[in-house]
């Protein structure tokens, strides 16, 4: 055991709890997200598989109690009619008064959401305009955030949400900026004219920031959306024949105290190299 763990009893769960065969079988899509209680779960630890066949959805929760996981609660719905690749849900939400919301990809002017209490899916409407290239963020009020692009300008809009209601398509615009001549100086000379946009890639909570790709140049830009300050925090190397321009990332920011404070070590115990 590491010495800062010393002391400390690890907890084991439960075995998962089998998902349908369609989910290896015949699934296109596939998500699979663990909630724990303070994350929005109900009540306890929250399992949920959700994965399309075709043009259909489905979902499956499952919640860890005293006794064990309860019988999973199953939901499903079907989409209407266009192509839909897999990469239709980019992204998926903690939960928002028991709802979990999933951006789309397909521009249908809709995000998708799954009641977690009912085991239901629903849909809610886009901000005027917005069709994709958009992320959804968790509003400490209890709503939703949403910051779209649209070459660049930046669009951050607010979705209230009292009670069992996900608010239709209450949505209010709370700022809108353009980003161009601030990314251009940034960029210099290194981009290409094909994909001059900025694509966004990840909204932190409460939007307090966002995370925009330049497929151009492939930079990654830092924008605090409160004081609309730019800052470039990566470029991804050069694009050969083989490396796509512009392609699916997975983005985690950390934040940290620095300079980091560590906890005194225990003496007598070893410690790995």
């Amino acid at each position: 055991m590491a010495p800062l763990l010393h002391g400390e009893s690890a907890t084991a769960l439960p075995p998962i709890p089998l998902h349908s065969r369609d989910w290896a079988r015949r699934a296109q899509v596939r998500f699979f997200e663990m909630f724990l209680p303070e994350d929005g779960g109900l009540h306890g630890i929250t399992l949920l598989h959700l994965w399309m066949v075709g043009r259909k959805i489905y979902a499956e929760v499952c919640v860890l109690r005293s006794s064990g996981w309860g019988v999973p609660a199953t939901a499903e719905m079907e989409l209407p009619a266009q192509r839909y690749d897999e990469g239709f849900l980019d992204d998926m939400l903690p939960p928002v008064l028991g709802k979990v919301f999933m951006v789309t990809t397909s521009g249908t002017g809709y995000a998708l959401g799954l009641d977690l209490a009912t085991a239901s899916f629903f849909t809610l409407e886009l901000p005027v305009g917005v069709q994709s290239n958009y992320k959804l963020s968790c509003a400490e009020d209890s709503g939703l955030y949403l910051v779209s692009a649209d070459g660049f300008q930046l669009s951050v809009w607010l979705h209230p949400m009292i009670g069992d209601d996900d608010g239709g398509a209450n949505w209010r615009l709370v700022d809108t900026f353009c980003v161009h001549e601030t990314c251009t100086r940034l960029v210099d000379r290194y981009w290409v004219p094909l994909y001059n946009f900025i694509a966004v890639d990840f909204v932190g909570d409460n939007a307090e920031f966002v995370i925009l790709y330049h497929p151009a140049s492939c930079i990654f830009f830092y924008v605090h959306l409160r004081n609309r300050v730019v800052e470039k925090v990566y470029q991804r190397p050069t694009p050969t024949a083989i490396t796509p321009v512009y392609g699916r990332f997975h983005i985690s920011p950390v934040m940290m105290t620095w300079p980091p404070i560590f906890p005194t070590l225990n003496k007598g115990h070893d410690q790995e190299e």
